[in-house]
């Protein structure tokens, strides 16, 4: 019985396999080479842009959605203005919301949160899922990603982080540092 590479050894000649490999070894040569560590830096790398900004709510809204308390399906709506730091120059203002997936009063849950935050020269949009308690009751320094953006921010991406000082009545304010990737 013979195989299928016997077959193909015999209805194509020497010559022709030679052939073959060649042109198939010029298309992955460039795409081998692609792929190992380059000596110099790359001058069209994407740039990356570290953004800081400080938020204060100046409109809240909690819903009640799911049961009764705090859990699944709540709501927290926020708007405010957007400074270059505490107590510095306004440089836009944000809008977002946080909905409830898990927890109650006596167990922390998971929280998802979005907000947008409107520049001169357009938006960037953030998310991140995040444990309800240590965004709103401890202040921690928490992760989240860029998911969008306009004007001259429509290719962005990225992360950055959010922190809510506890020490503030109605978690009104927040610090957010967006490492912005464009390119």
């Amino acid at each position: 019985m013979s195989s299928d590479s016997d077959v193909y050894s015999k209805a194509v000649p020497w010559g022709k396999r030679a052939g073959t490999a060649a042109f198939l070894a010029a298309l992955l040569l460039p795409v081998l080479g692609a792929c190992g560590q380059k000596a110099t830096p790359d001058r069209n790398a994407d740039a990356v842009t570290m953004l800081r900004f400080f938020e204060h709510d100046t409109q809240q809204a909690i819903l009640d959605l799911g049961p009764q308390g705090t859990g699944p399906g709540d709501q927290f709506i926020y708007a405010g203005d957007l400074f270059d730091h505490a107590g510095g120059r306004q440089v836009g203002h944000t809008a977002g919301q946080c909905t409830t997936f898990s927890g109650n009063a006596t167990a922390a849950g998971d929280v998802l949160c979005t907000a947008t935050f409107v520049l001169d020269r357009g938006q960037i949009t953030m998310q991140g899922l995040f444990d309800n308690t240590a965004l709103f009751g401890r202040g921690q320094t928490l992760p989240c990603a860029i998911v969008g953006g306009t004007g001259i921010y429509h290719n962005a991406r990225g992360d950055g982080t959010v922190q809510v000082p506890p020490d503030v009545p109605n978690q009104t304010d927040a610090n957010f540092v967006i490492n912005v990737v464009t390119g």
